[in-house]
């Protein structure tokens, strides 16, 4: 009982995270990956455990079940770490994937009703009506062969990108976290071909756990960069390392690019404007959102987004100094903040406390 238990580890570790990201985190593209990767993670692990100790049509409902999620995680996350370089909603490739996942399901669904849930168990364990029986092949053909064939393309493609993406240093932590849960989950699932024994599941399980506690601690709460432009002080770039970004810009047009983006949006204070876009920097700037993302995530090291928040508490903290009295949402207003909840959160991830504990450490 003790052992069937903790393979819901998983699962239960994904739902604290998932509920932690929802309360303390900001809502931009990253902690939405996040959210993404952990509901769809905690799903399908949750169904695997259940699928071990279960039988019958219940069996059965677990089975269709992991089998859709699981397709997903791996997708899932790799819009996660793409969401380190992008300020935009899920890329269009993790919407058009739920098609590989949704065909399987219903390939499945139309075996189930021609064959039976019976017939439909048996083919599953009983390898030899395959000889013979050629809806229990499609059976087999199905749960079996296509599922594990495309989990294992996904897998390898997902290592070797992002092990290409930690290779260049670029949010390493998070990617490499990422990178150990995908490959600990593969391993979950082989363990299913192989057969493995409950107490092996059980171990897997639990250091799938403890990758999975590294991942969203390091996403919710750990900087890679102790850098923290200054809008009012420090308008000056940080000295970084020469490289190509675009290969048709010279590097003199990179230095000017970036010169005038931090005067538009240090100099200028735009970076105080609600609801300000990547997009928008780029048009005013006459050229395109990608080139001045890449900019921007060589230079500082984070997110568009990330950096216009960082710049906001930083004019925030002048601003509570010199308005000690001042209601938090006119507060949010002056900062470029839609309302004072999207403040608090963003002040908190920050500096890693509230905007009233922040002032009360000044009196």
């Amino acid at each position: 009982m003790l052992m069937t238990a903790l393979l819901f580890i998983p699962s239960m570790t994904c739902l604290f995270w998932l509920a932690l990201n929802v309360l303390v985190h900001k809502k931009n593209r990253t902690s939405k990956a996040l959210g993404f990767l952990l509901a769809i993670s905690g799903i399908a692990l949750f169904v695997e455990a259940g699928l071990t100790c279960s039988d019958g049509n219940v069996m059965l409902s677990f089975l269709f079940a992991k089998q859709f999620f699981a397709l997903m995680i791996i997708p899932a996350a790799f819009n996660y770490i793409s969401s380190f370089s992008s300020d935009e909603d899920s890329p269009s490739y993790i919407q058009a994937f739920l098609a590989v996942p949704v065909s399987l399901l219903a390939a499945q669904i139309i075996l189930l009703i021609l064959s039976g849930p019976h017939v439909f168990i048996e083919s599953l364990s009983d390898t030899a009506e395959f000889q013979t029986d050629k809806v229990a092949k499609l059976i087999h053909l199905c749960s079996f062969c296509l599922f594990y064939s495309i989990l294992a393309v996904e897998a390898l493609l997902f290592i070797v990108l992002t092990a290409l993406k930690a290779a260049k240093g670029e949010h390493q932590i998070h990617i490499t976290n990422t990178l150990a849960a995908v490959i600990i989950y593969a391993v979950l699932e082989l363990s299913v071909i192989y057969v493995f024994p409950l107490w092996t599941k059980v171990i897997i399980s639990v250091v799938l756990s403890c990758i999975l506690f590294m991942l969203s601690y390091s996403a919710l709460f750990h900087k890679e960069t102790n850098h923290k432009p200054n809008p009012i002080a420090d308008q000056a770039p940080a000295f970084i390392p020469e490289k190509t970004i675009d290969i048709h810009q010279s590097l003199a047009e990179e230095d000017s690019l970036r010169i005038r983006f931090e005067d538009l949006i240090v100099s200028e204070q735009l970076f105080l404007k609600q609801g300000i876009r990547l997009a928008d920097i780029a048009t005013m700037l006459d050229t395109n959102r990608t080139y001045v993302s890449k900019i921007v995530n060589n230079t500082y090291n984070m997110s568009f987004s990330d950096y216009i928040n960082t710049l906001r508490i930083d004019y925030a903290e002048q601003y509570i100094l010199h308005h000690r009295d001042a209601k938090q949402s006119d507060i949010a207003a002056a900062c470029g903040f839609p309302n004072a909840s999207a403040f608090n959160n963003v002040f908190k991830k920050i500096t890693g406390v509230t905007p009233k504990i922040w002032l009360a450490t000044k009196s």
